[in-house]
């Protein structure tokens, strides 16, 4: 199951995209958004996001 993004919580700082080694995640409307075919599950993402706005 890919990575999953809370958009009430989520501020679109961006430390998620930076984090993730397969660029499976991208701001689209000021949020984080999840490309689940891409998402390898690996978690940096879930590490880096400082609202914990992320889980696997």
């Amino acid at each position: 199951m890919a990575a999953k993004i809370d958009k009430n919580t989520c501020v679109g700082c961006g430390e998620c995209v930076s984090s993730c080694p397969l660029d499976a995640i991208s701001i689209e409307g000021e949020k984080a958004a999840v490309d689940e075919g891409t998402c390898a599950e690996c978690g940096a993402c879930v590490d880096v996001c400082p609202n914990k706005s992320i889980s696997l």
